[in-house]
């Protein structure tokens, strides 16, 4: 969605007056302006930035004298000032300009942390801020994020529905919650699902500092029309594709492997058999960064790992299977 401009007749008024009344619920600094940090890196998805950005820049508190004021200013920090990319249909996306780095961007009110590759220094940022007591919101898999900043252990949190069991299986101590909008893991910090997610999570927080009522005509100048900012409540049961592949190769002079992988949205599964040893849907853990793999077979007493690289056909992976001190090459092949 293309940012809509502010309307011209509002260009002329001031913004950073202080607010007439300020709200029951949030707090409002003395210059009536309340710091929205973006934090962007390379891979940053755009709905969740441009989600938040939109309710935020839209919000307009009506004065007692019948003038109005935006109370959020925005901008955007990452690791450096270079110009980065977000995602894009197979090739890089916007380019955007940081405002800031972590080292000289502003105090924020309010952190939006979106989908993205994140960057050196984003863990320690993200800690200093929520020790200020700031607010946090997460949006899609920005989550990831959070948690890997410790701000989410033992916490309840969610994140897009295709990316549960990589929530779960990465950071077993949070606890996710499936089919809501967003979650209020603690008094600051919060976490919304997917993409569209944000904008009611940004609706949500706009209410608790301005009303229901100011939130709600920041709604109806978006045209948006979603009630999940009031209720909380997510849509039907999103359907998540499943696919099954079986991965086969073999190991020493005679020992078959096979690797049952099972996909489910983004989050991958896996057990496998070794008939050899008599396993049978032992379980493992995956992981890997870019073409390379790691899989690590829990066999009770006996426990193995592969690392290898995936062809650019995705149909082999080849490396090397290291049990009981030895190791051998293997190649995966994938079947149906």
């Amino acid at each position: 969605m293309k940012t809509i401009a502010l309307i011209a007749l509002l260009a002329w008024l001031p913004a950073a007056q202080v607010l007439a009344a300020p709200p029951a619920k949030g707090s409002t600094p003395a210059s009536g302006m309340l710091k929205v940090a973006f934090v962007i890196s390379d891979d940053a998805n755009v709905m969740d930035i441009a989600g938040p950005w939109e309710v935020f820049q839209d919000t307009m508190i009506d004065q007692a004298n019948g003038e109005h004021i935006m109370p959020f200013e925005l901008f955007t920090v990452a690791p450096t000032k270079a110009t980065l990319h977000t995602t894009g249909s197979n090739r890089p996306g916007l380019a955007i300009t940081p405002d800031y780095s972590f080292d000289n961007a502003p105090e924020p009110d309010i952190v939006v942390v979106g989908a993205q590759s994140g960057g050196a220094g984003l863990k320690e940022w993200l800690q200093k801020i929520h020790a200020q007591d700031r607010v946090i919101m997460s949006v899609c898999t920005g989550a990831f994020k959070l948690a890997e900043a410790g701000l989410l252990d033992g916490k309840p949190a969610t994140t897009h529905h295709w990316y549960f069991g990589n929530m779960a299986s990465k950071f077993p101590d949070v606890k996710l919650v499936r089919e809501v909008r967003y979650v209020q893991s603690d008094p600051t910090i919060f976490t919304a699902g997917g993409l569209t997610s944000g904008v009611d999570l940004s609706l949500h927080i706009v209410a608790e500092h301005f009303g229901q009522a100011v939130a709600q005509s920041t709604a109806d100048y978006m045209e948006y029309q979603g009630t999940g900012w009031k209720s909380n409540q997510g849509i039907s049961t999103l359907t998540t594709p499943v696919t099954r592949h079986d991965w086969t190769g073999k190991f020493g002079a005679q020992s078959k492997i096979v690797v049952h992988l099972v996909t489910e949205g983004a989050s991958n599964t896996a057990t496998a058999d070794i008939p050899e040893q008599n396993i049978a849907g032992v379980s493992t853990a995956l992981s890997g960064q870019g073409n390379k793999v790691r899989i690590a077979f829990h066999i009770p007493g006996h426990p193995a790992t592969f690392d290898g690289v995936v062809n650019p056909n995705a149909t082999e992976i080849a490396g090397t299977f290291v049990q009981d001190g030895k190791s051998t090459p293997l190649t995966l092949t994938k079947g149906s």
